[in-house]
């Protein structure tokens, strides 16, 4: 018998509908071990964020522990965005009930004993600003350098951005956080807008079947209900799920098919690229710039997209 090697991770979330259904993705997942989840302000603020992963967890059969962690961004100063998910970051559904509490460990103290404990073999799974590990950055970088991996859904990847025309929500809530991380020095895997395109998207009509299927497509279906609203308004007929695609690049080890190596530089001066991150390629050269920085990411250029909403409901409909 094979025995399966799980990754052993902390979720570091904002949750909001899809990064419910990342979380939902990872419980079920054999190949995956959740050591904890942290929470940070984003699409939501940090105590509904903590409800709505408690929630997600609790629908799954998850016992995890919740961590809560950053309040606000590094700066203090918070960028103006809307959640897209209702005003409870779950489609003001009803569905946030949950009964388990937070743990009184802030966010940071618990990815810094965790990656202690166990150096070179935690990989953190960050769902929404970056926050908390620039945090722990800040107080103990090379306890921070143990970490195996980080697996970012963030940045528009080589595509457009969608809290403004060039850079993504999680980033753009915190660019100072992100440019930290992305400088840490240990290994980043980037899933960014551009692999949560029309092949990952859950169209209305698949929608419509979720609302009357297993317990767990209700409740993303009912968490992402006023996502699809948005994204009609937006000419869409359908909803996407980055934060999911994203999970599912660790899940489903032959989901990703190619990455490529490169410089990402983090836009953190005032302006309209403001959170912006530029991806320089390996062993491309630039005109105006023939030498570029020491490649400090991974960016996911090519993935099973167009089997992400089957296999998902797949795994929802066990629940």
């Amino acid at each position: 018998m094979d025995i399966i090697k799980k990754h052993k991770i902390i979720i570091d979330t904002d949750t909001g509908g899809d990064d419910a259904a990342a979380l939902i993705l990872a419980v079920k997942s054999p190949n995956v071990d959740i050591l904890g989840v942290t929470v940070a302000a984003g699409n939501v603020s940090l105590d509904q964020a903590v409800k709505n992963a408690f929630s997600a967890l609790e629908a799954a059969g998850s016992s995890a522990k919740v961590y809560p962690g950053a309040v606000n961004p590094l700066s203090g100063e918070e960028r103006e965005t809307f959640s897209v998910y209702g005003n409870d970051g779950m489609g003001d559904a009803g569905i946030v009930n949950p009964k388990g509490k937070p743990q009184k460990e802030h966010a940071v103290d618990f990815i810094l004993r965790t990656v202690k404990a166990t150096p070179g073999e935690v990989e953190i799974v960050a769902l929404g600003p970056v926050t908390n590990i620039a945090l722990a950055i800040q107080k103990d970088r090379q306890t921070m350098l143990k970490v195996k991996r980080i697996l970012s859904m963030g940045t528009a990847g080589f595509g457009p951005g969608n809290a403004t025309p060039v850079a993504e929500f999680n980033v753009y809530k915190d660019a100072p956080a992100y440019k930290m991380m992305l400088e840490l020095g240990v290994p980043v895997t980037v899933l960014g807008l551009d692999m949560d395109d029309e092949p990952t998207w859950t169209s209305e009509r698949m929608w419509k079947k979720m609302l009357k299927g297993s317990p767990l497509q209700v409740f993303i279906a009912k968490a992402t209900g006023k996502l699809l609203e948005f994204k009609q308004g937006n000419g869409i007929n359908a909803l996407d799920l980055p934060d999911a695609v994203a999970m599912a690049t660790l899940v489903w080890p032959d989901f990703v098919q190619e990455t490529v190596r490169c410089y990402g530089s983090c836009i953190t001066e005032p302006g309209e690229t403001y959170g912006m991150v530029i991806f320089y390629k390996e062993g491309f050269t630039y005109d105006s710039m023939p030498k570029i920085g020491t490649c400090n990411v991974s960016v996911v250029t090519k993935a099973k997209k167009r089997e992400f909403v089957k296999r998902l409901n797949e795994v929802l409909a066990q629940g």
